[in-house]
């Protein structure tokens, strides 16, 4: 391949990359001016807003793989069933990555102490996390923020994932390396979550989860990831603050102790995990191109030929170009 051409590789493939982002901008905003047009409350519809931003992008993004699958011939989006010491993997890396947030928040708010600008930033990510910051909750039907919970902890997930995982790594693959992808995939991740403490942590576990999406070749084992960290990082918590079902602050407060000390712990063994999903993916690798390699030098007449062993190794293989 000339270098021309490469390059023609790599604008194509960001340039699909960028217009699968723009297309979830498009919808988010359109739904924005809806909302602006029939006068209806974001703030105070949250629920229903995300919910439909959501769903709709979910949507948006499947009908963009379906038409790139059909004009390339290839399925964009990678769909593998995960094994079990994979899922179990997956679960143990979500609360390092939830264990690694609380953490980053500790550290940023000690120091925002003796730091002006860091002060604001975490004062404008904890607005942001706060269903009620701009709203009171006495005027939020319960509905809307049950809504809201369900959206935060199940849909949100598979749709950012959809956005993120499956159409810009998906086409940034095309014409990077898959580290390279998983580095870009998590830079536009980061900077799409707004306040300057935001991007920091979601930059990081924008990494940990495209990694993981390359690493199983599934777009399952990302919304694991997502899910649990959305759950058990702030779905619980909003679900009980929610005043209609009167959980008290206390049982609130001990939940999430619970939870950040015990993600916290897990870490070190989260980082192992990672580890041990590298090499498993390695050594798959290493299987499919020694048998790729075999299958050439195979003697004529056999009853599978090289041929079709390289076609059913050809995505293993793929990964290591």
């Amino acid at each position: 391949m000339t270098f021309k051409e490469n390059a023609l590789k790599k604008f194509k493939a960001f340039s699909l990359a960028a217009f699968g982002l723009l297309f979830f901008l498009f919808i988010e905003y359109t739904l924005i001016l809806v909302f602006i047009f029939f006068n209806i409350d974001r703030e105070i519809y949250r629920g229903v807003f995300n919910f439909l931003v959501t769903v709709l992008t979910a949507a948006g993004m499947l009908l963009l793989a379906k038409l790139d699958s059909s004009f390339s011939k290839k399925p964009l989006i990678k769909i593998k069933k995960l094994g079990a010491d994979q899922v179990v993997a997956l679960i143990v890396i979500a609360f390092g990555m939830l264990g690694f947030v609380t953490t980053y928040i500790i550290v940023a708010d000690k120091i925002s102490a003796y730091i002006d600008s860091l002060r604001q930033s975490v004062e404008e990510y904890r607005e942001a996390v706060d269903r009620y910051s701009d709203v009171s909750q006495d005027i939020v039907p319960v509905w809307d923020s049950i809504i809201y919970v369900f959206t935060l902890c199940f849909i949100v997930p598979v749709a950012e994932e959809l956005v993120f995982r499956g159409i810009v790594f998906g086409q940034l693959r095309k014409g990077f390396g898959p580290w390279v992808s998983v580095l870009i995939s998590a830079v536009v991740f980061g900077l799409m979550h707004g306040s300057d403490i935001h991007i920091g942590y979601a930059l990081v576990c924008g990494l940990i989860i495209a990694a993981c999406y390359y690493l199983t070749d599934s777009l399952i084992a990302s919304i694991i990831l997502h899910m649990i960290f959305n759950i058990f990082g702030s779905g619980v918590a909003s679900f009980m603050s929610i005043e209609y079902f009167g959980i008290s602050e206390e049982i609130r407060n001990s939940f999430m102790q619970v939870v950040n000390i015990a993600s916290c712990m897990l870490m070190p063994v989260a980082v192992l995990l990672m580890a041990y999903l590298v090499s498993a993916k390695r050594k798959k690798d290493k299987a499919l191109a020694e048998s790729a390699s075999s299958s050439d030098n195979m003697p004529e007449g056999s009853p599978v030929s090289g041929e079709d062993i390289k076609l059913s190794a050809g995505d293993g293989i793929e990964a290591q170009q």
